[in-house]
């Protein structure tokens, strides 16, 4: 009998399964990192609690249940029309870096950053928090961790889907085109995504050895933590509408927002315990 556990999240079609086989009768619960120590990491998790990404780089653990920002929140105050039950911290930052004219960061240890450039730096950082339903796998015999994720925009492979909001029934099978408005058949589409600099890099991997990784502890609620620095023109906006055919006998207006910038770091955590299991991930084709 093989001594060995894994774990593998399977995409299957539209959706996922959760596939676990193990040689052992017990369930399998992970996301472990290097426990916090002391007053430094309780001061991290303090800092990274929130839905802002002040400080979050250093963290060694997040707050449970870690949202990040809100790619919506983003928008709607990149976009000047932030919505009533917005933070105020998403619209205070994006209105303290537009007020200010966009200078890159130089790059390299010894580059001197200046008070002032730290600060544009920090107000156009966010964290975007990715539900992770596949891709991820485990073999505790070798203690290796491998993370192949892809976070590609269903229709957009150059960019990352950070989120999609359906509202509306649809008409499929249900009614014919010329009846579908009539009969309320009207569906919006509300699709957020950020197209990084690195070009078409939209997959996230990383094989990283953990011998002290824990499969007794977390939930498995795998998330991938994007942290971003935007840049100009950091919003672009399209809105399409289709009428009812025969085909798709739905009224369908679909408007897909783009966000601009630099993808800085990318981690696989666990949402429900806080814990993030590694840092050591890196976008690919």
């Amino acid at each position: 009998m093989r001594q060995e556990w894994q774990v593998l999240l399977l995409k299957r079609g539209r959706g996922a399964a959760l596939c676990m086989t193990c040689a052992l009768s017990c369930g399998w619960m992970c996301a472990f990192a290097a426990a916090p120590h002391g007053g430094h990491a309780a001061s991290a998790v303090k800092a990274a609690s929130g839905a802002s990404a002040h400080g979050i780089v250093w963290a060694d653990a997040l707050g449970p249940n870690f949202t990040g920002d809100d790619p919506e929140h983003v928008r709607d105050a990149l976009a000047g029309h932030p919505a009533p039950g917005q933070p105020a911290s998403i619209t205070n930052r994006v209105r303290a870096f537009l007020s200010r004219p966009f200078r890159k960061s130089q790059q390299g240890a010894s580059a001197a950053v200046s008070a002032s450039q730290t600060r544009e730096q920090t107000d156009r950082t966010f964290t975007f928090v990715i539900p992770v339903s596949y891709g991820v796998r485990y073999l505790s015999k070798k203690k290796v961790l491998s993370v192949n994720v892809s976070l590609a925009a269903p229709e957009n492979p150059d960019a990352i889907l950070l989120k999609q909001t359906v509202k509306g029934q649809s008409g499929r099978k249900l009614v014919v085109a010329p009846e579908a408005k009539e009969k309320g058949f009207v569906q919006t589409f509300d699709i957020i995504q950020l197209k990084p600099q690195s070009g078409i890099k939209t997959a996230v991997s990383g094989r990283i050895v953990l011998p002290s990784f824990d499969h007794e502890r977390g939930s498995g609620d795998f998330a991938i933590v994007l942290i971003c620095s935007l840049a100009p023109p950091y919003l672009t906006d399209d809105v399409e509408h289709s009428a009812p055919t025969d085909e798709e006998p739905t009224d369908i207006t679909r408007r897909t927002s783009t966000l601009n910038g630099r993808v800085d770091a990318a981690w696989l955590v666990d949402r429900k315990e806080g814990t993030i299991v590694t840092k050591r991930l890196h976008l690919v084709k």
